[in-house]
């Protein structure tokens, strides 16, 4: 009997474990493809009777907003790739009316994302944070609670620092839903992420693809699924790839490019108004040591962490982010009219 020489074996061997590796691949996107959720999965769709309404910033650029309901204004600021849409379990579930109270609920686009264009500005969080001052004004919103998750929630902390009179204004409590009070990177890895962000600006100047995108297939599917916790439905999934699908190049990647700065946590504490955090005990992307850095900064806050939960909770516990909203709103109310703060 001949003897295999090693490097056959090693090729082999290779061939092997690239083979295994692509049958738990399409193991795992079928049966993800199969998961179904009859109580979550119908909030995923977008009310039908939802108003559209486009904001013009002062660069030129235009936010694309979406609103149902009545009530206290409640302005939902989405994540990195992300738009207005994932907000559809709560464009259900607490839009407001004369028969059922609730709230004016307003879903933004960031620019470069769903149906919002950017301006001569560009991107990064101090324009994101303009541009909610916009919405704000524009709107003429007053005694909102606004809410943001992920670079939405870094949005809206620099909003706090940069527009501090806008905020006393027309702001009543804010809500930061899985997302830091600085880049979610490990300190030895920042100088090196931010060389590599240069050198994909440097690309994108030149008018180069964003490197590295799955598009549309099984892959991504897998990439997306890391943002959730445990057993998400197969339509929440989806529907964030088909966001991250949607996106185009150059604003992923200078959005993207745009968090490796964020750092608030000298000016956040600063910030006097009622305040939710919420994480998932799963989120990886975001994780519970970020959330309870901010609840540090802000010690009346109040944190809630969601068990089995991942980075994406407006999908994965629509109820419970619903609840803890009235709770906030409550707290809001307790405190225009005077009533002390409950004690732990």
């Amino acid at each position: 009997m001949s003897r295999v020489p090693p490097a056959a074996r090693l090729a082999i061997g290779a061939a092997a474990a690239v083979g295994a590796g692509l049958a738990l691949e399409k193991t795992f996107v079928r049966r993800l493809r199969r998961r179904a959720d009859p109580v979550t999965d119908p909030l995923l769709e977008v009310p039908g009777d939802v108003r559209h309404r486009g904001v013009a910033t002062p660069d030129g650029g235009r936010l694309h907003v979406i609103e149902r309901g009545e009530g206290r204004p409640l302005v939902l600021l989405h994540g990195i790739t992300l738009a207005a849409s994932i907000w559809a379990p709560q464009l259900h579930q607490l839009a407001g009316s004369a028969a059922a109270p609730g709230f004016r609920v307003i879903a933004c686009d960031l620019r470069g994302h769903g149906g919002s264009t950017a301006g001569s500005a560009g991107y990064g969080l101090t324009v994101l944070g303009d541009d909610l001052a916009t919405v704000l004004e524009e709107l003429d919103l007053r005694d909102a609670i606004v809410v943001g998750h992920s670079m939405g929630g870094m949005t809206l902390m620099r909003f706090c620092a940069d527009h501090t009179d806008v905020l006393d204004e027309r702001v009543a409590g804010v809500a930061f839903l899985a997302t830091a009070a600085s880049a979610p990177i490990h300190p030895l890895l920042l100088s090196r992420a931010t060389a590599l962000g240069a050198r994909l600006i440097d690309r994108l100047d030149r008018g180069d693809r964003m490197p590295g995108r799955a598009g549309d297939n099984d892959l991504s599917l897998m990439m997306c699924r890391l943002a959730f916790g445990k057993r998400p439905s197969a339509a929440a999934v989806e529907q964030v790839r088909a966001c991250v699908e949607a996106m185009d190049d150059d604003a992923l990647g200078r959005s993207g490019v745009g968090l490796l700065d964020h750092d608030v946590r000298e000016t956040l504490g600063d910030l006097d108004k009622p305040a939710l955090i919420m994480v998932g005990s799963r989120d990886v992307l975001t994780p519970v040591r970020s959330a309870r850095a901010i609840a540090e900064l802000l010690p009346e806050a109040e944190l809630r962490v969601l068990p089995e939960a991942g980075h994406q909770l407006m999908q994965e516990r629509p109820d419970e982010v619903a609840a803890e909203l009235r709770a906030l709103e409550r707290r809001v109310l307790d405190e225009q009219a005077g009533v002390p703060a409950a004690s732990d």
